[in-house]
C-alpha cells in the first residue's frame, strides 16, 4: 500500500516536497483490531501546527518519516472486534495511508472510530458538514458568537469547510451572513449557498466591497484568517461585537514574531474603543447537539454540504499545500483514496 510521510519540516507555508510517498505492506489486524480501507482523507489546515521543527502551539510535533496525521473516512475490510463488521463505514484519525489497523479499545482521545450511516448523508460529509468542520462552525456561531436572528455576521475564509458552514448556520438561525473569500468564483459559490453578500479580498476594491456588504456594521466576526483581512474588518464591527477566533491562517507559517510592521497597537485600540469580545477556540466542542441540528437543517434544505474532491493518495501533498496558496476549491477539500463499496 501507499502512505504519505513527513519528509521535511515546513518552512513557512507547506510545499508538496515536504512529503514523501512510500510503499509498505498492508497491515494485518490482531485480536480485537479492525482493518480499514481508506476512502477519503481530509487535508485540514490545522495539521500545519504539527509540522514546525520546534513546537510553537497546538498539536504535538510530528517526527520526520512518520505517517501524516489527519481525519479519514474508511470502510471496514476485516474485523476481529464485535462492534465492527466488514462493510461498515467509519470516521477516525488514521492518517494519510491506503489501509490502517485500529484498536477501538485503545483509541486516542477522540475515542474509537465513529460508525457512519450512509443512508443519512454521503459518508464524505463525516469530514465536513457532519464532522469536525460542521461542529466547529456550529460552536463558533451558536455558542461562542451567540449569534441571534436579525444580527449580521461577517466570516473570513468563508469559502472553506468551516466558513461555508458557518454562513449557512447563520442563515438557518435567521441572521444576515456576509462572506469574505478570494476570487470571483468562490464569491459566486457563496452566494449560491445563500450568503447575503460577499467581498473578494483579492479584488482591488475589496475595501469598497466590504463597506457595501456591511452598511450597518457587523455584530459577530467569525475569524479564520488574520492579517490584512482582519484589519479591514475591524472598523466595521459594532460596539460590543463578538469575535470567535477559529483560525489565523495568514500566520500559520510564522513563528512567535512576524516580519512586521507591528499592528498590535492598532488592534488593541479597536478592542478597547469598541469593547470587543474575543474568544479563541479550536477543536470539536459542539458535540452531538451540533451534529443533530446540522443534520436537521440539511434535511430541511437549509444547509447544503460543499465539497471539492481530488483523486489519488499521491495528490494529498499538493492538495494540502494548496490550502495555503489560495486554491479555487469551495467547501471541504478531500482526497479520494478509493471508491466506496
Amino acid at each position: 500500500m501507499k502512505q504519505v510521510v513527513l519528509a521535511a519540516y515546513a518552512q513557512g507555508n507547506p510545499k508538496s516536497s515536504d512529503f514523501r510517498i512510500e510503499d509498505v505492506p498492508v497491515p494485518v489486524p490482531g485480536d480485537r483490531e479492525v482493518l480499514l480501507r481508506t476512502l477519503y482523507i481530509a487535508v485540514d489546515p490545522l495539521i500545519r501546527f504539527s509540522l514546525d521543527e520546534t513546537l510553537l502551539s497546538g498539536a504535538s510535533r510530528m517526527e520526520l518519516g512518520s505517517v501524516m496525521v489527519g481525519p479519514t473516512v474508511s470502510q471496514v475490510l476485516a474485523s476481529n472486534h464485535p462492534d465492527y463488521a466488514p462493510g461498515d463505514y467509519v470516521e477516525g484519525r488514521t492518517g494519510w495511508q491506503e489501509y490502517a489497523v485500529v484498536a477501538p479499545d485503545r483509541s486516542d482521545y477522540r475515542g474509537p472510530p465513529r460508525k457512519l450511516d450512509p443512508a443519512l448523508a454521503p459518508v464524505s460529509t463525516a469530514l465536513g458538514a457532519l464532522g469536525g468542520p460542521g461542529q466547529t462552525a456550529y460552536e463558533g456561531v451558536v455558542n461562542v458568537g451567540r449569534l441571534k436572528a436579525g444580527e449580521t455576521i461577517v466570516i473570513s475564509a468563508a469559502a472553506g469547510a468551516v466558513g461555508s458552514m458557518a454562513g449557512q448556520i447563520a442563515k438557518a438561525l435567521g441572521a444576515r451572513a456576509v462572506g469574505i473569500a478570494g476570487g470571483a468564483e468562490k464569491c459566486r459559490g457563496l452566494l449560491e449557498l445563500g450568503f447575503d453578500a460577499v467581498a473578494d479580498y483579492k479584488a482591488p476594491d475589496f475595501a469598497d466591497q466590504l463597506r457595501a456588504a456591511l452598511p450597518e456594521g457587523a455584530d459577530v466576526y467569525f475569524e479564520n484568517v488574520g492579517g490584512d483581512v482582519t484589519m479591514a474588518v475591524l472598523p466595521h464591527l459594532k460596539r460590543g461585537a463578538r469575535m470567535p477566533m477559529c483560525g489565523f491562517i495568514a500566520y500559520y507559517g510564522i513563528g512567535m514574531e512576524g516580519p512586521g510592521p507591528d499592528r498590535l497597537p492598532g488592534f488593541y485600540r479597536q478592542i478597547m474603543a469598541k469593547g470587543l469580545e474575543i474568544k479563541g477556540f479550536a477543536g470539536i466542542f459542539a458535540g452531538q447537539k451540533g451534529l443533530d441540528d446540522i443534520a436537521g437543517w440539511m434535511k430541511e434544505g437549509k444547509i447544503r454540504f460543499a465539497e471539492s474532491v481530488v483523486d489519488g493518495i499521491e495528490s494529498a501533498p499538493e492538495a494540502f499545500a494548496s490550502v495555503f496558496s489560495g486554491h479555487a476549491h469551495l467547501g471541504k477539500l478531500l482526497v479520494r483514496v478509493a471508491p466506496e463499496g
